[in-house]
């Protein structure tokens, strides 16, 4: 049997394989390769964003105690009371927002990944249009177009601080549009949205009747201006989905939790739909994650401060190294564009790996460019880090 004739045309039929592929699966594997041929080598990892460091303390305190309760041992299915309230407590202490409805307007989720799955399986019908940013973390818009939607790509740009040019978007385009995707801060380019843009996007939202999904699982990396939600704007509630994650915010990438806030209409229907696709985090996770909320302000702060100070420090080096950097305001990510010698990203990206033993992320979507993740691990010292940074990147010129 050819199981490649099986495959949905949904999916893309037997042209699946061309077009599925998931960017950080893709050059994990590049990675593993060149673990293999480089033992005696450490490799300068600044590739995925997953912390380098364990979860605090008192998460790990409360999911070991948790864990052996025989109450907890069920179905969790759209989640426990005590994590939406004390996700209404990190709404109010991080973006000063009041939900007023915690039970009805936060729901949880199994990670932002499931989140923006669950959202066009619930909303998208065929050839309705998702508007999503480029370059970007493109799990939404997938799984749209395997639901046979439509996906308008709109760029971003540094020259307009990358964010969406909203009146290059054609009216024809809003009209057809069911959801507009974005992700602030960015992944990749660590910008930063402000009130202005998400004012003129809910206007456009209410006019054409479309929904806005923000991905705000680095929310809280907001360094120079108070951290934003979208729900701080005037009728986002009739308009906005916001998804939330854990997972970057307390190192607990594995335990896959986060939440979503919506008017409660809307978290209904994704409710509903979410009953028939999985049945809940593991409750010791979900009280784990209502304990990490409890403990935040100081671990948060920590947090951030460690982040920005290696941003700071690796964005030197580069710059040393004639590629020009700038520290991003939000995420914790660094966004470089490649030099004119090379032709794409994912050349570059590959020649670093190759020749200097340092691991990124291409992004040739639309202008070439690099994403280094803050997240690495140091082996020995973070100085020696440096300076075998800079040591490698001499071998460029």
């Amino acid at each position: 049997m050819d199981f490649n004739q099986l495959i949905s045309k949904r999916l893309g039929g037997e042209n699946f394989y061309k077009n599925s592929y998931y960017k950080f699966e893709k050059y994990s594997l590049l990675k593993k390769m060149w673990l293999e041929n480089h033992f005696n080598e450490t490799l300068l990892d600044f590739g995925i964003g997953e912390s380098d460091e364990m979860p605090p303390f008192f998460v790990l305190d409360r999911l070991n105690k948790e864990i052996y309760k025989y109450e907890n041992r069920v179905y969790a299915d759209n989640g426990i009371d005590i994590l939406k309230q004390t996700a209404a407590i990190h709404l109010r202490e991080i973006y000063n927002l009041d939900v007023i409805n915690p039970l009805k307007q936060i729901n949880h989720v199994m990670g932002a990944k499931s989140a923006l799955t669950l959202i066009p399986l619930a909303f998208i019908n065929d050839n309705d249009i998702v508007i999503s940013t480029t370059p970007g973390y493109e799990v939404l818009a997938n799984m749209a177009s395997w639901l046979n939607g439509k996906i308008y790509k709109a760029p971003l740009l540094k020259s307009n601080n990358y964010l969406p040019d909203l009146q290059a978007i054609p009216i024809e385009v809003y009209k057809k549009a069911k959801i507009f995707s974005i992700n602030y801060p960015n992944n990749p380019t660590g910008a930063v949205a402000n009130k202005k843009f998400y004012e003129r996007l809910i206007n456009l939202a209410l006019q054409y009747d479309f929904l806005i999904v923000n991905d705000a699982t680095y929310g809280v990396y907001t360094y120079k201006n108070q951290p934003l939600s979208i729900f701080s704007i005037k009728d986002a509630y009739k308009c906005c989905i916001e998804v939330h994650s854990f997972s970057k915010m307390f190192n607990m990438t594995g335990m896959r939790i986060g939440f979503i806030v919506a008017d409660e209409h809307l978290i209904d229907i994704i409710k509903k739909v979410k009953d028939n696709v999985d049945s809940g985090q593991y409750i010791p996770i979900q009280l784990a994650a209502s304990e990490a909320i409890l403990n935040e302000m100081k671990f948060l702060s920590r947090q951030k401060d460690r982040y920005y100070k290696r941003m700071k420090k690796v964005s030197k080096i580069l710059n040393k190294n004639h590629l020009p950097t700038n520290i991003s305001p939000g995420t914790y990510y660094l966004y470089v564009p490649i030099p004119p010698s090379f032709s794409s990203a994912d050349e570059f990206s590959r020649f670093l790996l190759d020749n200097c033993g340092i691991f990124t992320i291409p992004w040739d979507e639309i202008e070439p460019s690099i994403r280094l993740s803050m997240t690495f691990k140091c082996k020995t010292t973070e100085e020696e880090f440096y300076n075998t940074l800079d040591k490698r990147l001499k071998r460029i010129q």
